[in-house]
């Protein structure tokens, strides 16, 4: 995996990869907190939580797919969102997923 550093949140999707992947991760807040407010997960309703975000490219050196990735009310874009993204990726740049490679699916949600 391509990143700035050992801090990546997304790292962890990169391990076992044949390529080099480009990636940024995001949140994107679906429930106003107010300045003197923070914002607990574990305490917010399922339906307000963050929207996981993805975005990537591989492989680095010869850019063949892009993907985008947006899992609503997911929370965080590194351990829900880029693990869908590298599923896509290896599927279509090798042909098959790595079944190490995790992926969240939100309690109410379904895989297919």
């Amino acid at each position: 995996m391509w990143w700035h550093g050992e801090g990546g949140t997304a790292r962890g999707i990169g391990w076992n990869a044949p390529y080099k992947i480009a990636g940024k991760t995001g949140t994107a807040q679906v429930k106003g907190v107010g300045q003197a407010e923070s914002y607990v997960e574990s305490r917010t309703a399922e339906h307000l939580r963050d929207h996981a975000l993805f975005i990537a490219f591989a492989p680095v050196d010869d850019p063949q797919i892009a993907v985008a990735v947006i899992v609503e009310n997911g929370g965080h874009g590194g351990s829900v969102a880029a693990p869908i993204a590298r599923k896509l990726m290896d599927q279509y740049l090798v042909g098959s997923t790595n079944p190490a490679i995790k992926v969240v699916v939100p309690a109410d949600g379904d895989a297919d």
